[in-house]
């Protein structure tokens, strides 16, 4: 685990000060985005997998990180599959842990192959590998939801986030539902301002109709 200040967004990558040091972070797409919006400064902690990266008999140090220790456990579940190093299966984890385990629970290959780094093999072997190990996993909506919720300490204190909040509020909404609102429309869409983050959280609310 680490703990510090985010200090910075790189490829893939956010960069996060511990006493002074600023340490690179790898990250997969779905944490990435989860950081979109989050201000600069503020604490972080992330989930840990330290590896060694060996390229021309050097050994480079890699630090991967995840927002709760069940997508870590689920990316060590993915290095179980045969020729799935840490940076393929990082790639490939670019969706909510739910939807990934329960795409490899049913063989939804078609699924599995608009992964980056997944091709018709690849899909298959997953499947072969992690099938019927991963109900756990399957069952994690709520909690995926639960993980929106948290990262209110990172998003929803935003400007732009708190005038939206406030506007909902004004409108007739209840806190924990505008706040829910909220938080859903910026995992999605970095909004410039709060008239903008509404019209997010109206479309979002006309699609699930």
């Amino acid at each position: 685990q680490i703990s510090g200040t985010f200090c910075g967004r790189g490829d893939n990558s956010v960069l996060v000060n511990v006493g002074g040091l600023s340490y690179e972070v790898l990250v997969p797409l779905i944490v990435e985005k989860a950081l979109d919006t989050a201000p600069l400064g503020e604490p972080i902690t992330l989930e840990t997998v330290y590896y060694l990266q060996i390229d021309q008999n050097r050994a480079t140090p890699v630090l991967l990180g995840f927002q709760n220790a069940i997508q870590r456990e689920f990316f060590q579940k993915l290095l179980l599959v045969p020729r799935m190093g840490p940076k393929t299966a990082l790639a490939t984890f670019g969706r909510p842990v739910s939807t990934l385990a329960t795409a490899i629970e049913t063989a939804n290959y078609s699924l599995l192959q608009t992964l980056p780094g997944v091709g018709k093999q690849k899909a298959r072997d997953i499947v072969a590998t992690l099938q019927g190990k991963l109900a756990k996993f399957a069952l994690m909506q709520d909690s995926e939801l639960d993980e929106r919720a948290k990262r209110a300490a990172l998003v929803a204190h935003s400007d732009v986030g708190e005038e939206a909040l406030q506007l909902l509020i004004m409108l007739g909404h209840k806190r924990a539902e505008a706040e829910k609102l909220v938080n859903d429309a910026l995992a999605v869409e970095n909004a410039p301002d709060a008239e903008t983050l509404v019209r997010v959280i109206y479309r979002l609310k006309q699609e699930k109709r």
